[in-house]
């Protein structure tokens, strides 16, 4: 059986979808459930950068502890080429997610898979990636015709950071885009610029059929 391997001190991306046209998310009890165990499953080896939840699927962002950071239950791997340690922390993701489908299939009255088999993940190279990133999640809603602002959407970590809510690593986006400010106007303007090429698209006169 493949076993994923994460490197400590390192960013990833995170994300999944249900099967086929099913919901991940039906009531709002079911938002706040998952989010409850996200931070149940995670938080002991790594901090929550970013996170969206969408009917259908979610994404978020974690940065793995440094190595003395780690719980005992998280054991290192091998020396990678590059001389940093790899850890498995995939038992960890597999407990998170077959946990939630455990609870939903209960609270929904429902058998089988709920997730598409495994998770996708890609580790976060540059500091410009992981602010699109970040940006990218939290306009997920917009993109998904869900809500026309960042904040107007109540299952992400859009306003949990600009509240600087407890279980939100706000300090590091805020220097990471410079500060609250600019971390509010650049999620702002471009929303704003992404909502004006769209209704440009759809409004454009190729798009537009005359009598």
């Amino acid at each position: 059986m493949k076993i994923t391997k994460f490197d400590s001190n390192s960013f990833y991306h995170i994300y999944n979808r249900s099967i086929g046209n099913e919901l991940l998310f039906i009531f709002e009890n079911d938002y706040k459930y998952f989010i409850e165990k996200m931070h149940r499953f995670l938080l002991s080896f790594s901090d929550i950068v970013a996170y969206c939840l969408i009917p259908n699927h979610f994404h978020f962002i974690i940065k793995i502890k440094e190595r003395e950071d780690l719980p005992a239950g998280v054991r290192p791997w091998e020396d990678l080429p590059d001389g940093r340690k790899s850890i498995n922390i995939d038992q960890a993701l597999k407990n998170f997610f077959n946990s939630y489908t455990r609870s939903y299939n209960i609270a929904h009255n429902r058998h089988g898979r709920l997730f598409q088999h495994g998770y996708k993940y890609k580790e976060i190279k540059t500091e410009e990636y992981l602010m699109w990133l970040i940006y990218y999640i939290h306009r997920n809603p917009v993109h998904h015709k869900l809500t026309l602002k960042c904040q107007d959407w109540n299952y992400s970590s859009y306003n949990e950071i600009i509240n600087e809510k407890d279980k939100t690593n706000s300090e590091f986006v805020f220097d990471l885009f410079g500060d609250q400010h600019e971390f509010i106007h650049l999620t702002s303007e471009l929303t704003l610029e992404y909502n004006r090429e769209n209704l440009s698209r759809k409004y454009s006169k190729d798009n537009i059929e005359f009598d």
